[in-house]
């Protein structure tokens, strides 16, 4: 019949199960739906996105927008922050991304330093990437420490100096934004510009780089 495809299960035909469940809220308050797709991914290759967009519909984790902070979030917020309580653990109290609360936290003007750094955990979830390859960074002095937490300082430096290591198209908007704001480059539209700084031999160099990240790490200081 025209206009129909075969192949892979959709809808009713993918057999969902608690476990796969949690594995889905957890990747979705995580990282949003393209970390879900691809946690789900891992135990059903053959699941279509759009079965893995109408569970998460069903499961009410899709929204088309962001929900208003409203004061009685922002209270919360920085009673759990006072609390020691973890970012991920705040996320999943107000519903929202990890990456939704760090913005909020940057607007309020809370630092990963005035927070105690990140955790190496929370830098992998982050980007994507596995704990043993942010400890790999961190033992290579890509990414520096403080009291056992990397630094925000050495994060943003990071970002300028190696951002073809983090797999940022797979990561979610709310994430990929962030890490704009924290340095890593916008090539949203520079495209052209850059190709023409490149032919006029104004290109960045590696030592400009470090400037622009040393400048960004005293700003945020």
């Amino acid at each position: 019949m025209k206009g129909r495809k075969f192949g892979k299960p959709r809808g009713k035909t993918c057999r969902w199960t608690s476990e796969l469940d949690e594995i889905l809220r957890a990747a979705w308050m995580r990282g949003g739906p393209r970390a879900a797709r691809r946690a789900i991914r891992q135990h059903e290759p053959t699941w279509s996105p759009y079965s893995v967009k109408k569970r998460a519909a069903a499961l009410g984790l899709c929204r088309r927008k962001a929900p208003h902070w409203t004061d009685t979030d922002v209270n919360h917020l920085l009673w759990s922050i006072d609390s020691n309580a973890s970012l991920a653990l705040i996320a999943e109290r107000l519903g929202r991304t990890v990456a939704a609360v760090r913005k909020k936290l940057r607007d309020l003007g809370y630092t990963a330093e005035s927070l105690g750094g990140y955790k190496v955990k929370e830098v992998a979830e982050m980007f994507a990437v596995s704990p043993a390859r942010v400890q790999y960074w961190a033992a290579e002095k890509f990414l520096l420490t403080k009291g056992g937490r990397i630094t925000e300082s050495s994060l943003s430096k990071f970002l300028v100096d190696h951002p073809e290591k983090i797999p940022f198209e797979s990561l979610s908007l709310d994430m990929q934004n962030w890490l704009r704001e924290m340095g890593y480059p916008d090539r949203r539209g520079n495209s052209k510009v850059a190709g023409a700084a490149t032919s006029e031999g104004y290109a960045l160099g590696p030592a400009q780089y470090a400037s622009a990240a040393s400048s960004h790490s005293e700003n945020d200081g």
